[in-house]
């Protein structure tokens, strides 16, 4: 077991770590280093202070031998420049009868950060690569689909998991000052982790999704499919000229499409969704233009939201299939996503006509 006086004593003096001894009775005898100044004074019970409040059957145990360690982690002190957290634990020395508890900095954020940074330095060398290589495009194209979705996996599931921590903290905090809030604390930790698990499968889903699509009514199924889930009215407008390019570009089109219905559904609050493909002339050639436009709540374009990329991506599919996607939207007018991809020489030589469907 633990010696303070000879074994970590020389660590706790020098700032390295914090010791201090509690008696059986809870209260603290010595207490050595910052690290673990949020402990109450001497001789107090150590389950005055906030972190330790309603513990008395853990400690007990702990004396009892029913178990081996209480650990407590994410720790923040109340100190004067200590800003980062503290990992704290409690063991029970049978031989002197009292307990030890050992503080240490909590280095996992750090850690996590740095693992972040390199991942990310990583893909842009990797997205780099990918576009020097100019004799394969088409594997250039598809990795770059992939690291894109595994961006958004990533990026998903970290935030998730940091809202979840950030909420089950707070909670653990009611419990020791307001217990009257611990259930709504809970049930916003458990929305927290349904949302990020949804979150998370609907990427896994994207990364998952074949990139040979069957050509034909694979969009206009799409379309019936999130009328028929959702109960928004979705409006289907598709001149003949337009259809060969919808067959052309099928991956890219229900790519854009299936993220701009995902916006719709999770954030825009419509009553009706309009889809329209039709063929434009313009300076380069003959283009396959599809909007997407709905009635909902909008949003204002200008302020960046951090860690979403659904827009970003839509942009980055179409740039890979040679064309643009731009958004148009502000708040309380509905929202456009406009793709614009060129068109090959056979998907131009159909006659320009159309018909619209309307889909409940």
């Amino acid at each position: 077991m633990i010696d303070i006086g000879t074994e970590l004593l020389p660590a706790a003096q020098a700032e390295v770590i914090g010791l201090a001894v509690l008696r059986a009775d809870r209260t603290v005898q010595q207490k050595v280093g910052r690290l673990v100044e949020w402990l109450p004074a001497l001789g107090a019970d150590c389950c005055l202070c906030t972190l330790l409040v309603g513990m008395e059957a853990e400690m007990a145990a702990l004396s009892e031998g029913r178990r081996d360690v209480i650990a407590l982690s994410g720790v923040r002190a109340e100190l004067p420049g200590l800003d980062r957290p503290v990992t704290a634990v409690i063991l029970w020395n049978g031989d002197q009868s009292h307990y030890v508890v050992i503080a240490m900095p909590d280095f996992t954020a750090r850690q996590a950060e740095i693992m972040f940074e390199s991942e990310r330095r990583a893909r842009r060398l990797m997205e780099q690569q990918l576009e020097a290589a100019n004799s394969e495009v088409r594997f250039a194209s598809l990795a770059r689909t992939r690291l894109r979705l595994a961006r958004d996996l990533h990026d998903t599931l970290v935030h998730s998991i940091i809202a979840l921590l950030t909420q089950i903290r707070l909670t653990r905090h009611f419990l020791a000052t307001d217990p009257a809030r611990v259930s709504d604390g809970l049930a916003i930790a458990e929305e927290a982790a349904i949302n990020g698990l949804a979150r998370a499968r609907d990427a896994i889903a994207r990364l998952r999704m074949p990139d040979d699509l069957e050509p034909g009514s694979d969009v206009e199924e799409m379309l019936s499919d999130f009328a028929r889930q959702t109960g928004i009215e979705v409006s289907t407008r598709i001149d003949d000229g337009a259809r060969a390019g919808l067959q052309d570009h099928a991956t890219t089109i229900r790519r854009i499409v299936g993220e701009a219905l995902r916006n719709v559904e999770a954030h825009a609050k419509a009553r009706q969704v309009r889809f329209d493909a039709a063929v434009e002339e313009t300076e380069a050639g003959r283009s396959l233009v599809v909007d997407i436009r709905d009635d909902g709540s909008g949003f204002d374009g200008t302020i960046p939201k951090q860690g979403h990329f659904g827009l970003i991506g839509m942009a980055e599919f179409a740039e890979l299939a040679g064309g643009r996607c731009a958004v148009e939207s502000a708040p309380g007018a509905g929202t456009l996503v406009r793709t614009s991809l060129p068109l090959t020489v056979s998907a131009t030589n159909e006659r320009p006509s159309g018909g619209e469907r309307i889909a409940r």
